[in-house]
């Protein structure tokens, strides 16, 4: 692997290769990076994306990670380096099918006590293909309702809205978004929030995992979050419809993630 040392003015990303730069007048780093996508020219619909350096646990890294350039769009600070929180996946549904480039980029931010501005960084880039999504069965494709009992739960009672499409499952939860306590866990919280769940759909059932990731978390934002963790526990739901009904119920009776099942088991109406 060759490594390009160069001011940071002057830093370009090269292709399956590292790039390492630091701020103009000092001396380049002297540390590397890898990921989990190294290697690979096709991507799967859900791979773990992870980033790891050799720097000693005293050196404290900023780790973004970019698709197509852009800004980024998930920052870690803390070991393991991971897209979407530790146990979380990138997803790839919601990509157009093709070539994309997936970009991290690990800068020191802090040496032991001391603060860096504007610190060394290193950046590796993958160029991989994505591949379709899943096709929606058309009976299933669209949006639909119903009053979810929350009863000894935390979420805000009313109306909730599911849409299933290629990218994923999109929860719309009642309520007016709160930017200050929506995010929040507990009493009163959850209103307004838009969660992205990824799955991949079936004739008669579908599998769920966790969170569809394509923006960076942002608390002002209603968009964002999962039920459980980012990363699942995944479940199997088999859905059936007759007549205007949707009904779903997780396979063997439970969902492990008990507040998505809370919302998602029992019937929903179509609304469009």
């Amino acid at each position: 692997m060759k490594t390009h040392l160069c001011p940071t003015y002057l830093c370009a990303v090269v292709v399956a290769a590292s790039v390492s730069c630091a701020a103009a007048g000092s001396a380049p780093p002297a540390f590397r990076l890898t990921t989990s996508l190294d290697g690979l020219k096709v991507l799967p619909h859900r791979i773990q994306w992870v980033a790891r350096t050799n720097v000693p646990t005293s050196t404290h890294l900023k780790v973004e990670f970019f698709v197509d350039g852009g800004v980024a769009r998930w920052a870690e600070r803390d070991i393991p380096y991971t897209f979407s929180d530790d146990d979380g996946y990138l997803v790839t549904s919601w990509l157009t099918p093709g070539q994309h480039r997936f970009t991290v980029r690990a800068t020191i931010v802090r040496k032991g006590t001391k603060l860096i501005e504007n610190g060394p960084f290193v950046e590796r880039t993958v160029v991989a293909r994505v591949m379709p999504a899943a096709i929606v069965p058309s009976a299933l494709r669209g949006t639909w309702q119903r009053r979810v009992d929350v009863a000894g739960s935390t979420f805000p009672p009313g109306i909730y809205k599911i849409t299933f499409d290629k990218r994923w499952i999109q929860d719309h939860f009642p309520g007016k978004f709160n930017p200050v306590l929506s995010h929040n866990n507990g009493p009163g919280t959850g209103k307004g929030l838009i969660q992205d769940n990824d799955w991949i759909p079936g004739e008669t059932t579908f599998q769920v995992q966790g969170a569809v990731v394509y923006k960076r978390f942002n608390r002002a934002d209603p968009e964002g979050g999962a039920y459980c963790n980012y990363g699942g526990p995944p479940a199997t739901y088999a859905w059936t419809i007759t007549g205007g009904t949707l009904t779903l119920a997780p396979v063997g009776g439970r969902d492990p993630c008990r507040p998505r099942g809370r919302v998602w088991s029992g019937n929903w109406t179509r609304t469009r």
